[in-house]
């Protein structure tokens, strides 16, 4: 749909925002901006609960909302866990059945690509270079090097394959095999628990607010957002998307790298406000 013609819901018809972060809420320095942040407040301000549904790790994902003045549950490691900024407990944690992670591992050694898999609370990589360099931008903590045999894979919460995007590109049918696998940013390919991806996570989080999915505004740009995407009232894909997140989606937004989202927000804000809903330009 185009962005000049779609209907833009009003606040009064918003009941949670839900946001993805890296290609989303963060720019291409993957950090958030002072205008993404501050748009972001006024929408909590006004009374509309903030959500952040991300690939993240755990300690990441509760910095990050710190430093923008979220206490809300934050849905981390693509939605297998769920905590509570306030009081550090984990409300929900989803891990992969143990041959999950083994058809991994051997996707990984087949293809030749780095494997990471992760724990509620760490990241472990099977060699240095690329892949960890990009995880510990991301994440800001250290990824460890490790051997997967070395973990037990009952605390495995989320597992990817790692490379850059051209090669990815290149081994996308035969990694598309694999259950369930969605392509998260363009260097991963990644496996959650069958009841521990973004929709369930998010899904769980509404619950406890009592807010429903079709109250529910969302703004993604990977594969791996295309479920809850999908399920929601009002889900926008940003310009940066992948082609799969903007056929699921109302329309397309701005950039990331040109603080797209927060472009959005502040429309929503200073136009539509607690009124009717409106057509608008949402770039």
């Amino acid at each position: 749909m185009s962005s000049s013609t779609v209907t833009l819901p009003s606040l009064a018809d918003v009941g949670a925002l839900a946001l993805d972060v890296d290609g989303t809420l963060a720019g291409a320095d993957h950090a958030v901006s002072p205008r993404t942040a501050a748009a972001v407040a006024r929408v909590r301000d006004a009374g509309v609960p903030v959500l952040l549904v991300t690939g993240r790790s755990r300690a990441n994902t509760l910095a990050l909302a710190g430093s923008i003045g979220l206490d809300l549950p934050v849905v981390c490691c693509n939605g297998a866990v769920v905590v509570d900024p306030r009081t550090d407990e984990d409300l929900r944690v989803e891990t992969l059945a143990p041959e999950e992670v083994r058809t991994m591992a051997e996707l990984a050694d087949e293809l030749g690509l780095t494997c990471t898999w992760w724990t509620s609370r760490d990241i472990f990589i099977s060699e240095p270079g690329f892949g960890r360099d990009l995880l510990m931008a991301l994440n800001e903590q250290d990824v460890r090097v490790a051997d997967l045999r070395d973990t037990d894979p009952r605390s495995i919460v989320k597992i990817m394959v790692v490379g850059r995007g051209d090669r990815l590109d290149e081994v996308a049918p035969t990694v598309s095999r694999v259950p369930r696998i969605a392509r998260a940013m363009d260097e991963f390919f990644e496996l959650s628990p069958e009841r521990g991806a973004k929709w369930e996570g998010l899904s769980f989080v509404l619950d406890r607010l009592g807010v429903t999915a079709d109250r529910t505004l969302g703004f993604g740009d990977g594969g791996n957002d295309v479920p809850w995407l999908s399920r929601i009232g009002y889900g926008f894909a940003m310009g940066n998307a992948r082609p799969e997140v903007k056929a699921v989606t109302l329309a397309s937004i701005g950039h990331h790298a040109e603080d797209g989202l927060a472009a959005f927000l502040e429309h929503a804000l200073d136009h539509l406000g607690l009124g009717a809903p409106r057509t608008g330009d949402l770039a």
